[in-house]
């Protein structure tokens, strides 16, 4: 490896675009506030806590606990780790096919350690209660499509009182599915000195143990862990700091076996960490300046505390090693002062790419989200390129058809990241109820040198519907994307979906009672497909008979008798907002029912509502 690979200034030339798609102005904010402005927010309080989850929304899984003992050695390491030492979950699990694999393992695992003087913080998972996992699909205020949250102190009568520093980290990670950041996890971490006197040259380091690639048969796959190099990226200019590792050339194969020695290679991918933020080293203005980086092999792993703090605070940038081996990498920051009851902010992404050039380009990624990342007006946001937002539409059921018509706003909105207004165009989708699988009804796009070039609508009539069947519709908005700096096209969610029913508007209790029917009666062989029953992998039944205009917003049984009384089957609606049930004609003795005559009684806790009775004949 060349020196000027760790001592280079330069810039992946690919990233040069991507500037200037991001260039807002730096807000001018203090980024080494007291406090995690997410701290006071009710989203953390949610009751979706566990002591380990799988962040699994983009490119790279990677187990994160709160637990500090290693699962497969049962070793307590004080610290707070990341991934799976045991190979059980996801351990920067690369989601990228190789050549043998689905995916692969780049990491055995990671640690975050602290320290000052010759002692580590001795963290105890005893006082962190666990685990929290928030999503921007369900709650307003996660910053990701994946957020993750706990805390983890050393106030613990497990830690004895000659290892009490008086230290709590609060770590958040963030996590997103859109293919620019899909190839890293951010870890955003805090730590809050929990004395009234200040805490003095404090340093800080990620060691990670990455062993590239998933073991397999033959390829020499039995050495994976052992055929390493560590090494690092480093622009004080601009401050990009990457420590990582990959998969080195085996000089006892023949030719350059980078990545692995078949074609294609199976470990291409490099996995590093780039600093994001730091605050300034003890007598130095600059914030965000790495101190070092260090490495060393399986046979020289620290054993005390002493040993971890004399490698922390060297200061030394170590060049590459000379042949591979199983290494571990030790990213350097520190010393910082945290004054009484005050904190620092340490952010870092963990990711993989293509070569040491993709991975610089997924980590400038991550620096600009870092750079969006405070909003004025909402707090954290992390902001990039993202879909317009999703418009306003309004559903009018009639008999046999609904009108979907929808609002322009999408179209004046600014992406809050790149500032471009790039709209592009509308797509309306359509199930039928609440499991089915959605299908795309209509596309509607301007006419620019891009797309179908259909121009803008704001209203569709759908007419391909029967009556008494719940459909459910959303209308998403997609912007132009931007190829040329590798962004895709982005679409709104379809989280927003709204069901309706067509058929004859019905005012009265009375007149809603007086509809319920079953579709198709009667029931023949030929019934599923002329209805739009064909089976699914939602429902895989071959057939189905559906009751409807059953009550709304109140739940209901409907129980199936045959002409000698005997109870067929009872059925309830799931969902109170739905008028609807089917059945896949199997009863509750788990047999196809037989042709005849059925008689049915529908029962509801709705206001006003009175027994009904009704029949319906299936031919065999």
């Amino acid at each position: 490896m060349r020196s000027e690979i760790y001592r280079g200034t330069g810039r992946v030339l690919l990233i040069l675009g991507l500037i200037s798609i991001l260039s807002m102005p730096a807000l001018a904010m203090n980024r080494q506030v007291a406090e995690n402005p997410l701290l006071g927010q009710n989203g953390l309080a949610k009751p979706e806590v566990s002591q380990e989850v799988v962040c699994n929304s983009g490119n790279v899984f990677n187990r994160v606990s709160n637990s500090t003992v290693e699962k497969r050695s049962g070793i307590n390491d004080w610290t707070i780790l990341l991934g799976d030492d045991s190979g059980g979950l996801p351990s920067m699990r690369w989601q990228i096919p190789s050549n043998y694999a689905s995916f692969n393992d780049y990491l055995y695992f990671a640690s975050f350690r602290v320290g000052i003087g010759n002692k580590l913080v001795h963290f105890s998972t005893d006082t962190s209660p666990g685990v929290t996992v928030k999503s921007t699909n369900t709650d307003a205020t996660a910053v990701s499509l994946f957020d993750t949250y706990f805390e983890i102190s050393d106030s613990s009568a497990l830690v004895g009182s000659n290892d009490y520093i008086g230290i709590r980290a609060r770590c958040h990670s963030y996590a997103w599915s859109e293919s620019y950041r899909a190839n890293f996890i951010i870890y955003d971490y805090w730590f809050i000195n929990l004395n009234e006197t200040p805490l003095t040259s404090v340093f800080m380091a990620l060691h990670a143990d990455c062993d590239v690639s998933t073991p397999e048969g033959g390829s020499g796959a039995q050495a994976w862990s052992r055929d390493d190099l560590p090494n690092y990226y480093r622009d004080d200019v601009t401050k990009e700091y990457i420590s990582y590792m990959y998969d080195g050339d085996n000089p006892a194969i023949a030719g350059n076996d980078v990545g692995g020695n078949k074609i294609p290679k199976e470990s291409t991918g490099y996995i590093g960490s780039r600093l994001l933020s730091c605050p300034a080293i003890v007598g130095q203005t600059e914030t965000g300046v790495q101190s070092g980086h260090g490495w060393w092999d399986w046979n020289s792993d620290p054993g005390t505390d002493a040993d971890w703090m004399r490698l922390m605070s060297d200061g030394q940038w170590l060049a590459p090693p000379p042949s591979i081996h199983d290494y571990r990498f030790l990213q350097k920051l520190g010393p910082f002062d945290i004054a009484g009851h005050d904190s620092v902010r340490i952010v870092f992404a963990f990711g993989i790419g293509e070569g040491l050039a993709g991975l610089r380009a997924n980590m400038e990624w991550a620096n600009l989200l870092f750079q969006h990342s405070i909003d004025p007006a909402f707090g954290y946001r992390w902001l990039g390129p993202s879909a317009p937002q999703s418009p306003i539409f309004h559903l009018d059921p009639g008999d046999r058809q609904v009108r979907i018509t929808w609002d322009s706003a999408a179209e004046n909105a600014a992406d809050p990241a790149t500032g471009e207004y790039d709209f592009e165009g509308y797509r309306l989708w359509r199930k039928t109820g609440a499991n089915g699988s959605w299908t795309l009804m209509l596309e509607s796009d301007l006419i620019d040198d891009i797309g179908l070039n259909t121009g803008l609508i704001h209203e569709f009539l759908d007419t391909d519907v029967a009556n008494g069947f719940q459909y459910y519709y959303v209308v998403t908005a997609y912007d132009r994307g931007n190829p040329a700096a590798g962004i895709e096209s982005f679409e709104s969610g379809r989280s927003g979906a709204t069901n309706v029913e067509p058929g004859l508007k019905v005012g009265t209790q009375g007149e809603a009672q007086s509809g319920i029917h079953v579709v198709p009666n009667p029931f023949v062989l030929a019934s599923p497909e002329g209805f739009g029953f064909a089976p699914t992998n939602e429902n895989p039944a071959l057939e189905r008979i559906l009751f409807v205009n059953l009550p709304a917003n109140a739940s209901a049984t409907v129980t199936i008798f045959s002409l000698t009384g005997d109870e067929i089957i009872k059925l309830r609606k799931a969902d109170p907002a739905s008028r609807t049930v089917d059945w896949d004609l199997i009863t509750k003795s788990r047999q196809k029912v037989v042709a005849g005559v059925y008689m049915y009684v529908v029962e509801s806790d709705a206001p006003g509502f009175k027994d009904f009775i009704g029949k319906f004949m299936v031919v065999r």
